[in-house]
């Protein structure tokens, strides 16, 4: 770059997965992250493409070989081919930027030194040990991970930065006084451990409501449950009755799976004023601040008795710990100085 570009407004491809619109409708963490940092780069002035679902809804210019994404398109059998596609879309305009910016797993990986612009791969799973052997073999791409946690399987891998996801803290209503429920929110299935956060809201005493899409899962394990009064279930939600019942929750129960590296339900309970209830794993820790953003122990047992200490948490102070931490313009900030050091 020459001397004083630096400020300069950047040509930014943005690659979405393939799985729903960006933003998405109800659920999709990566797709709402690509839009959020659309909107952000483009009010900065940057100029942005997002390579998304056909039906997506952002600034700029938006490219796709889907109308809709798979997740809602049951004649799109083979994903991973979308999402092959996708990419390749995406470096066939790769003079056109400054920097190409995947968050399509690794897959912008096998392009990368097919053409002169910088890469960078934002890893929002945890690294695979397929992950891990391919990525040493392109040392000189930009790896962006969403936590330190990763980095605990991403071993002699050059890391480009740790960047915690963000959210639109004004999307979310703050909660002055909950209404006596604890909150659960996320993919119904074993590893989210919807039946633990279950045992725990008992244990208390405690209603729970629990949202999230119907499974197989949910039919045969949780549905039967169900009573609409200690267990109540709320579906899958769009982004105001999610904000609705996080702010109106005592705490956000979690429990991290595997994989799960910024889970955003977390930022967005405490963006709420909701502490969040959880134990000691995964990258829990680095993001729930111990007794500012919510209460973690090291097992399940000892969570119904912490749950008044979450319970007594400032609420305001929950909110302002949020507001500091993770919002939409702290994570592009980190992100435009990744660009350009992967440009110089």
């Amino acid at each position: 770059m020459t001397t004083g570009a630096a400020e300069a407004p950047l040509r930014v491809a943005l690659v979405s997965t393939l799985r729903t619109s960006v933003p998405p409708v109800r659920t999709g963490s990566v797709e709402l992250l690509v839009g959020l940092m659309a909107e952000e780069l483009h009010r900065r002035g940057h100029e942005v493409t997002v390579f998304a679902t056909g039906d997506s809804r952002v600034p700029g210019r938006l490219l796709s070989v889907l109308p809709a994404g798979y997740h809602d398109d049951a004649t799109v059998w083979d994903w991973r081919l979308a999402e092959f596609m996708q990419m390749g879309l995406a470096f066939e305009h790769a003079s056109e930027f400054d920097v190409i910016h995947s968050h399509s797993y690794i897959y912008a990986l096998p392009f990368s030194r097919l053409v002169g612009t910088p890469v960078v791969h934002t890893l929002h799973i945890s690294p695979t040990p397929d992950f891990v052997r391919f990525c040493r073999q392109h040392p000189d791409d930009s790896y962006v991970l969403i936590s330190r946690a990763q980095q605990r399987t991403f071993e002699d891998v050059p890391v480009a930065g740790v960047v915690h996801n963000g959210i639109d803290i004004d999307a979310f209503a703050f909660g002055a006084t909950p209404a006596g429920y604890l909150a659960f929110i996320g993919d119904i299935r074993p590893d989210k451990r919807p039946l633990d956060a279950i045992r725990v809201a008992r244990e208390a005493g405690v209603p729970i409501h629990l949202a999230g899409p119907e499974s197989q899962y949910f039919a045969d394990a949780v549905k039967p449950l169900v009573d609409g009064r200690s267990v109540v279930w709320r579906g899958e939600l769009d982004h105001a009755a999610k904000v609705e019942l996080l702010s109106g929750a005592v705490a956000t129960i979690f429990f991290p799976a595997f994989g799960e590296s910024c889970p955003l339900v977390v930022l967005e309970s405490m963006a709420c004023g909701t502490p969040v209830l959880s134990i000691d794993a995964g990258p829990v820790p680095e993001l729930v601040a111990q007794d500012i953003g919510g209460v973690w122990v090291e097992e399940m047992p000892q969570m119904a008795a912490a749950l008044e200490r979450a319970a007594a948490l400032d609420r305001r102070a929950v909110r302002a710990y949020a507001v500091e931490r993770f919002s939409v313009a702290r994570m592009v900030d980190e992100y435009v100085a990744i660009y350009r050091r992967a440009l110089a």
